[in-house]
C-alpha cells in the first residue's frame, strides 16, 4: 500500500469518527435536555426546533473537523458562512436566550408556581413556568406572557414568600370612648377570631394611628393564611363591630362643622353667610 493511498484511508477514517462523534454528542446533549426537563417536570417546547438548532451547531463543528482533515481551505468560504451566522445568530438569539433563562430559573428555583410576584412592573400569580417564558396571571384575569430573559435578569418582588399575609385594618372610634378600653377589646376580637393566625413566626398588634376630625384612629395588624384573607378580613372586622357594640363603643359619623356670621350690607341690613 503506497503512502497516498494510506494517508486517504486515514482521512477517510477520521472523517468517520468525527461524523460518529458529532451524533453522539449530539443525542448525549438531547439526552440531557430531556432529562433535565423531565426531573423538574417541564417538558421542551418545539422540541424539533430545539434539536434542529443543537444538530447545526455540533454537525457544523464536525463538517469544519472533516474539511480540515482533507485540507480544504475554508477561507473562501468563512465570508458567505459568516454573513449566513451573524443572520441565524440573530435569528435565534432570543428564542435561545429565553430557553437558557429558562433553565437558569427553573434550576435556581427564582419563582414559582403559585407565587404572588412582580415582574417587569407586571403583577400577578404565576400561572406556568415554561422554557422559554413564564405565564403571569393578573388579579383582573389577564393571562401575561413574560420571556424568561425577563424574569432570569429582571428584580423579581415576591409579596407572600411565606404562606401568610399581614393585612391591617384602620378603626375609628369616638373621642368619649376610653382609648385603653378600646386597645384591649381590639385585641379581644383579634385573639377570638379563629382565623387569625397566632403562632411564635408572627406577631398580631393594635397601634394608636392619629387623632382625626372625627375620632380617634386605631391600626389594627394582623396574620392569616393566604387562603383565607378576604374570609379573615371579613371575619374580624364582623367580630370588631359586635364587640364594640357590646361594649357600648362608638363608631363615629364623619362631622361637618357649619359656621354662620352676619354680614351688613351697605344699608346696614343683616344677611347670613355660611362658611
Amino acid at each position: 500500500m503506497s503512502a497516498a493511498t494510506l494517508d486517504i484511508l486515514i482521512e477517510i477514517i477520521l472523517s468517520v469518527v468525527s461524523i460518529t462523534v458529532s451524533y453522539i454528542v449530539h443525542r448525549l446533549i438531547m439526552r440531557s435536555i430531556n432529562k433535565f426537563t423531565s426531573t423538574i417536570g417541564k417538558e421542551v417546547k418545539a422540541p424539533k426546533t430545539l434539536s434542529l438548532l443543537i444538530a447545526f451547531l455540533v454537525y457544523g463543528f464536525g463538517i469544519a473537523t472533516i474539511l480540515s482533515i482533507w485540507n480544504i481551505n475554508l477561507t473562501p468560504y468563512l465570508a458567505g458562512l459568516g454573513i449566513s451566522g451573524v443572520v441565524l445568530g440573530l435569528a435565534f438569539q432570543e428564542p435561545l436566550t429565553n430557553f437558557l433563562s429558562g433553565i437558569l430559573v427553573l434550576v435556581t428555583r427564582k419563582v414559582f408556581e403559585g407565587e404572588v410576584v412582580d415582574i417587569d412592573g407586571q403583577t400577578g400569580i404565576v400561572d406556568v413556568l415554561k422554557m422559554n417564558n413564564t405565564l403571569l396571571r393578573t388579579f383582573d384575569g389577564k393571562l401575561v406572557l413574560i420571556p424568561n430573559r425577563k424574569v432570569w435578569s429582571g428584580t423579581v418582588t415576591k409579596f407572600w414568600p411565606t404562606n401568610f399575609r399581614r393585612i391591617e385594618i384602620n378603626v375609628t372610634v369616638d373621642y368619649k370612648s376610653d382609648m385603653e378600653k378600646v386597645i384591649a377589646l381590639l385585641k379581644r376580637a383579634i385573639e377570638e377570631e379563629p382565623l387569625v393566625v397566632k403562632n411564635d413566626s408572627v406577631s398580631n398588634s393594635v397601634v394608636f394611628k392619629s387623632f382625626d376630625s372625627s375620632g380617634i384612629t386605631y391600626t389594627v395588624m394582623f396574620w392569616t393564611e393566604r387562603a383565607t384573607y378576604f374570609d379573615s378580613l371579613n371575619a374580624l372586622t364582623i367580630r370588631i363591630k359586635k364587640i364594640f357594640d357590646e361594649n357600648g363603643i362608638i363608631i363615629p359619623y364623619s362631622v361637618i362643622d357649619v359656621r354662620i356670621k352676619n354680614i351688613y350690607d351697605a344699608e346696614g341690613n343683616v344677611s347670613n353667610e355660611k362658611n
